[in-house]
């Protein structure tokens, strides 16, 4: 990418849309090459500060929810084994997702513009699609995932549970007596003669 001038930078920087843009670009003299660099560095930009706007929204829409959970008596724990199985479900492979069309059984379509929505273009049938009806009876804490063996995770405890569980197994070693170490035993150096 070149170097902008930096006064051209710093209006850009002003701006509030694409069209400002397009105006500010037109009334340069003469016009560079540039032109359309700047304005296609404008727009992304703009897209990535919009996304960080929509992310940090989410992010309090989150929070919301969980204070709102914790108010009807939901525990840091069961969010955390929630968010455990969420975790373990998202691996999954071995899911079914239905794409046959519930009214004629042709093939269902997703909507780019309408999030969770199929269409078939058969029949005109739209139909709103749970994201996480897939995992519906699915075993987390199964051994299979796919074609993949895994250990199924222990039962979660707490960070306090944690630490006492670690000290003590660090004071169990501790206090063991251990013998040192003889390498002739292993070598057997005894028996040549």
């Amino acid at each position: 990418m070149q170097d902008f001038d930096a006064a051209l930078m710093k209006d850009m920087a002003k701006l509030k849309n694409a069209n400002e843009a397009d105006a500010l670009l037109r009334d340069m003299k003469g016009g560079t090459p540039q032109e359309s660099e700047v304005k296609n560095e404008y727009k992304a930009l703009k897209e990535v500060e919009e996304l960080r706007r929509m992310v940090e929204k989410q992010s309090f829409i989150v929070h919301a929810l969980w204070i709102l959970l914790q108010e009807k008596g939901a525990t840091g724990e069961e969010l955390d084994k929630a968010l455990n199985e969420a975790v373990l479900l998202s691996k999954r492979t071995d899911y079914k997702q239905s794409t046959a069309c519930p009214n004629c059984g042709k093939p269902l379509q997703s909507m780019e513009n309408k999030p969770f929505t199929s269409k078939c273009y058969y029949c005109g049938v739209e139909q709103l699609n749970n994201p996480f009806k897939k995992y519906e009876g699915l075993d987390p804490y199964s051994k299979i995932y796919g074609d993949k063996n895994i250990e199924e995770p222990e039962p979660y405890i707490s960070d306090d549970e944690a630490d006492e569980k670690e000290f003590k197994e660090a004071t169990d070693v501790i206090s063991q007596s251990f013998e040192p170490y003889d390498v002739t035993k292993d070598l057997n150096f005894d028996d040549e003669t």
